[in-house]
């Protein structure tokens, strides 16, 4: 809720007429001169005017916010009073890293004013208060109304359309990996409480120790829900890798949920992406909005069962081990070379480039 302060004050003529109308009156008084109080009343009451005026006016100010944008999107705040405000200036700051700009200008003929913002960067910038002076039509009395939006401007990630053919994940693969290494590996299983399906009974497991024992939850690494953002390794690269990890992240999340599926997003460095619903266009550029590439306090974890691990391409190591099934996209600039990567048996490997979207796929 936008939170406003005002203030009035007189101009050089209102001091000017409220010095002679005191003056006056008290030459009046002194001299027995009764027709002097007149002007001093008068010199007095265009103040008291003045000030009903410019008082009754600026309690009309109203600032809209602009909504959640996509970085290039033209940033603009609205400002509407009352049209007696017509020709009254306002002034405020541009929002962003750096609060270096001051913006002014008057209010058109209904008293309104559509101020531009220009292209913010990705994030969340707090916006400035916004200050509109008025006059009344003596000029007299000057007040100040200082309006607080008390909200951000937030840009998120610019996205790019993403062809539902590279958000295939290789689920067969997946599924006869997670087959074989089931009975080798007793994690894979564990005993059958009441509530489980059948269709999870894992009956060779079962007769081999003798009671019934169930398969746990389905590996991740078939479920195409689960995206992990290597924020990590792209701790300490800048501004730029940030901005390019997070379109890429922020593109294939929102294709992924497009499809009627509860998406979910993970990160490898310290947590910054809030959770949402990813189907929310502006939830969605409002959670990467905040992406930050810190460095968990512990090494980070790279290797995991995500369907989908979204990473820099200059950051990704040599060897990545991803469980069977996984997308690894690498996220590179235009002109980028291509690094050879080895990531792990069945792991499907697509080139992301930046401004561009899904290139080709590696492997």
């Amino acid at each position: 809720m936008a939170r406003d302060r005002a203030r009035a004050r007189p101009t050089a003529r209102g001091i000017v007429l409220v010095l002679l109308g005191v003056a006056l009156a008290v030459a009046g008084y002194w001299e027995r001169q009764a027709v002097l109080l007149v002007p001093a009343a008068l010199c007095l009451g265009i103040v008291l005017l003045g000030a009903w005026w410019v008082l009754g006016t600026a309690t009309r100010v109203r600032v809209t916010a602009p909504g959640v944008l996509e970085e290039g999107q033209h940033a603009a705040l609205r400002i509407a009073a009352d049209r007696r405000q017509a020709g009254d200036r306002w002034a405020t700051w541009a929002p962003g890293p750096e609060r270096y700009l001051h913006l002014e200008g008057t209010l058109d003929d209904d008293g309104a004013a559509e101020v531009p913002l220009g292209d913010q960067p990705r994030g969340r910038w707090r916006l400035a208060p916004v200050e509109v002076t008025s006059l009344d039509p003596f000029r007299v009395m000057r007040s100040t109304r200082s309006v607080d939006p008390r909200s951000s401007v937030v840009v998120g990630p610019a996205l790019l359309s993403v062809p539902s053919a590279s958000l295939r994940s290789n689920r067969e693969a997946g599924q006869q990996s997670q087959t074989r290494n089931a009975d080798e590996i007793d994690a894979m299983v564990r005993e059958w409480r009441p509530g489980d399906p059948q269709r999870r009974v894992h009956w060779r497991q079962s007769a081999k120790r003798g009671q019934l024992m169930v398969r746990q939850e389905a590996n991740p690494a078939t479920d195409d829900l689960l995206v992990l953002v290597d924020t990590a390794g792209a701790a300490g690269r800048g501004r730029d890798a940030e901005d390019r990890l997070a379109r890429a992240a922020c593109s294939i999340v929102r294709a992924l949920a497009g499809r009627d599926r509860i998406v979910q997003v993970a990160e490898t460095g310290a947590p910054s992406i809030a959770t949402a619903d990813w189907r929310d266009r502006d939830a969605a550029l409002a959670a990467f909005a905040t992406l930050a590439a810190v460095a968990r306090g512990e090494p980070a974890q790279r290797e995991g069962a995500a369907a989908h691990v979204v990473a820099l391409e200059e950051a990704a190591p040599e060897r990545w081990t991803l469980a069977p099934g996984s997308t690894l996209w690498l996220v590179a600039d235009l002109d980028a070379p291509h690094t050879r990567l080895m990531p792990g048996s069945r792991v499907r490997v697509q080139r992301w480039i930046d401004g561009v979207g899904p290139a080709r796929e590696l492997r």
